[in-house]
């Protein structure tokens, strides 16, 4: 499952095999819910709206221990195995849960090992000159190669068979050798940068937006677009190998806002026009988009900050809490299938967070004459 992202990263790359192994699990269980949602709703008897559910309480999780894992704790091998384990059991947990509400219930213990898993994760990327692009590049390569597989599992032989195989593959990596290099904890030494608060909230309110459309992304490929499951599973194939490419490319200085922006149009074309091709192609300029800013919007963090890995969990969190409220808002919006309203609002949304992440960008560079250095007490 994971040999891709060694066969990407090649000799290069500094993490260690279990930090990259254990970024594609969190990536795999992230992967799989948008063809999960649609499933349950089916299976339980619950609406599309209520399914997402799933990613708000998975997400919810992860939000919270991403936050507080970097002030409380110090990285290290023995988090990196609790995280495994509970998320591994808690996925398979899930295949005999006979009510929806268990199933939440489990999501979110399983969220909390992910969260763990992915601040060690972006943690040890920054002890590294590739580090970020490194870690960046695990997740859409994952999803890459596992979207058709967890498309055709959910059809075939419903959602619980999903949970399964995410929950195998994520134990069987407590095997894979894993180290961590000496990082301090964050505690309550953080910078006093104002323009660092404002990306952070930028960063949660673009994946608020984006969120709410995209865990409805499959649903809106079959009953908007028209497509077969597999053909919908393709697309997000390529949305995800995409993201891989730009991981490999830095935007100019000043242009990330731009290609956040861009995550409008792929909203758009998402859930507002029924064309078999519009929706692929929006697939596919959203990923790569989306991968080309965001990692972005990280070093502007990095900038301004007192040690490169200061901001990772409070940005890690924020996003993640983001796609905790992503999907109620979306299911608010989506009602009984607007799938059309619901694009138009996180397109609005996207386009927002983008032109805050630019007014930072803009003020930065127009300030960067008149200082030598850049001061993470700096705004």
């Amino acid at each position: 499952m994971f040999a891709p992202v060694r066969a990407l990263l090649g000799p290069r790359s500094q993490a260690s095999p279990g930090v990259l192994a254990a970024a594609g699990a969190v990536a795999l269980a992230f992967a799989a819910t948008p063809f999960q949602v649609p499933e349950i709703a089916n299976e339980l008897d619950v609406r599309l709206g209520t399914a997402g559910l799933l990613s708000t309480f998975q997400v919810g999780g992860f939000a919270a221990t991403t936050f507080l894992a970097g002030r409380l704790l110090r990285p290290q091998a023995s988090i990196h195995k609790i995280g495994l384990v509970a998320t591994g059991l808690a996925h398979l947990l899930c295949m005999v849960a006979p009510e929806f509400w268990m199933v939440l219930v489990l999501q979110l213990l399983a969220g909390i090992g992910m969260g763990f898993m992915t601040w060690l994760s972006w943690s040890e990327a920054t002890r590294h000159r590739r580090g970020l692009a490194d870690v960046a590049a695990v997740a859409p390569l994952v999803a890459a190669f596992s979207s058709p597989l967890l498309s055709w599992l959910a059809g075939l032989g419903s959602y619980r068979v999903v949970f399964g195989l995410v929950g195998g593959v994520t134990l069987l990596i407590t095997l894979i050798p894993t180290h961590y290099g000496e990082l301090p904890a964050i505690g309550r030494n953080v910078s006093d940068s104002k323009t660092n608060r404002i990306l952070l909230g930028a960063l949660f309110f673009l994946m608020l937006s984006g969120s709410a459309v995209f865990v409805f992304a499959a649903a809106a490929g079959r009953e908007v677009a028209g497509l077969s499951p597999v053909v919908v599973s393709i697309a997000f194939s390529l949305n995800a190998l995409v993201g891989v490419v730009a991981t490999r490319f830095a935007p100019k200085a000043g242009t990330a806002w731009l290609w956040l922006a861009a995550t409008g149009l792929g909203a758009l074309g998402v859930g507002l026009i029924g064309s078999p091709v519009v929706y692929i192609v929006a697939m596919i300029g959203w990923g790569f988009v989306f991968w080309m800013g965001v990692p972005a919007v990280f070093l502007l963090l990095a900038d301004r900050s007192l040690s490169p890995a200061e901001r990772v969990g409070d940005a890690q969190s924020l996003m993640a809490l983001g796609r905790v409220f992503g999907p109620i808002a979306g299911g608010i919006i989506l009602g009984e299938g607007a799938f059309d309203r619901l694009s138009i609002a996180g397109a609005i949304g996207l386009v927002t967070g983008a032109l805050v992440v630019g007014g930072v960008e803009l003020a930065r560079i127009r300030l960067a004459p008149h200082s030598h250095a850049q001061s993470a007490n700096t705004p």
